[in-house]
């Protein structure tokens, strides 16, 4: 069947003067009252607001990445198979010095530098750290002992020490 059986012819004329329907016109994406205006305004307030804070907190915590990366570097050194041990013993030694001086950028140095022993470890769990009392020994054996002694330290409790240190620069918070 031909396409030309299926149109009648218009044979009067009477379909000439009719036209194609219009299409309405597009619809535009701008406000169309002072409202929205307003919540643009202030989502875009909000936005930059929220932006900001969060550039701030990061640039505040930029302590603890860094501390997490020497401490990698520590935890990778006590891991390596060549080490000596007097590099192990630098390595161990390394931690409580890490803690410190996290706990200097944290604190007022009045209140953190000339604290040891008891209160050091009072300290460190009163910031949300795990520190109990044998990692706490182990801390104050990794600053003081010699570092024949330091080096002795077993490799789970060392693998402890590391993984408390840890949580302690990830967790720790300072009321001021």
């Amino acid at each position: 069947m031909s396409r030309a059986l299926l149109v009648p012819p218009d044979s009067s004329g009477q379909l000439k003067p009719l036209q194609e329907l219009p299409l309405p016109e597009a619809v535009s994406y701008a406000p169309h009252t002072i409202g929205w205006v307003f919540v643009a305004v202030v989502l875009l307030a909000a936005l930059g607001v929220a932006i900001w804070f969060g550039r701030r907190r990061h640039e505040k915590q930029r302590y603890r990445r860094a501390a997490l990366i020497e401490l990698e570097s520590i935890e990778a050194s006590l891991a390596s198979t060549h080490a000596d041990r007097e590099q192990r013993a630098n390595a161990l030694a390394a931690v409580p010095r890490l803690i410190k001086r996290t706990a200097l950028v944290i604190a007022p140095r009045e209140q953190v530098a000339a604290l040891t022993g008891g209160e050091w470890l009072a300290f460190l769990q009163r910031t949300r750290g795990r520190f109990d009392a044998r990692s706490g020994a182990l801390l104050a054996l990794a600053s003081y002992a010699p570092p024949e002694v330091v080096a002795g330290i077993s490799d789970s409790d060392a693998a402890a020490l590391i993984g408390h240190t840890r949580d302690w620069i990830e967790h720790h918070h300072v009321e001021v």
